[in-house]
């Protein structure tokens, strides 16, 4: 049987985060199928008995020509990609893989994706105030053609300024 969890990748932003969530679907008897192109939007389980997974998400933007087939030879399996995060699986029985990511290289990309969030929830926050500001000036001046338009915009708006200011948290407390 097939399981889709969605928004996982928007979910857990934080690497770690990511795989102690699909090392956790493993050992309740999921594991990650392939991560395709819809990756960001959903993931993928085939029901399977309980296992030990050891799951890494590796940030590399530019991996070496050896990159893929050093870890393959190393019989970790290539799930695929979400952005520039590939995803390794390896089963085992007794003896937990060793985590081979780059920890400084993780780091800076959570400090670097952090600020862009923070950036984003501050670029969110002056256009609501800058609708708010359009709504002041408008009940002034006593029209009210736009008023409705405004509001809907600041109210669409808030989720997306929580969803920044909540990922920029997250990242930033990764450094």
């Amino acid at each position: 049987m097939k399981v889709k969890r969605w928004l996982v990748a928007l979910k857990k932003i934080v690497p770690t985060e990511m795989e102690r969530y699909l090392e956790e679907m493993a050992a309740e008897g999921y594991q990650l199928k392939s991560v395709g192109e819809m990756g960001l939007f959903y993931f993928e389980f085939d029901e399977t008995e309980n296992k030990k997974s050891k799951y890494v998400v590796d940030i590399s933007a530019l991996p070496k020509v050896s990159y893929m087939e050093t870890l393959l030879k190393k019989e970790w399996e290539y799930l695929g990609r979400t952005g520039n995060c590939y995803i390794w699986r390896k089963n085992y029985e007794d003896k937990r893989p060793e985590d081979f990511a780059d920890k400084i290289c993780r780091k800076k990309h959570c400090f670097r994706l952090g600020m862009i969030f923070a950036l984003f929830a501050i670029l969110i926050g002056i256009l609501m105030c800058g609708l708010g500001w359009g709504i002041m000036f408008e009940l002034r001046q006593g029209v009210k053609d736009h008023i409705l338009a405004y509001g809907i915009e600041i109210i669409l708006q808030i989720p997306f300024l929580i969803y920044f200011i909540w990922g920029a948290r997250k990242l930033l407390a990764e450094r």
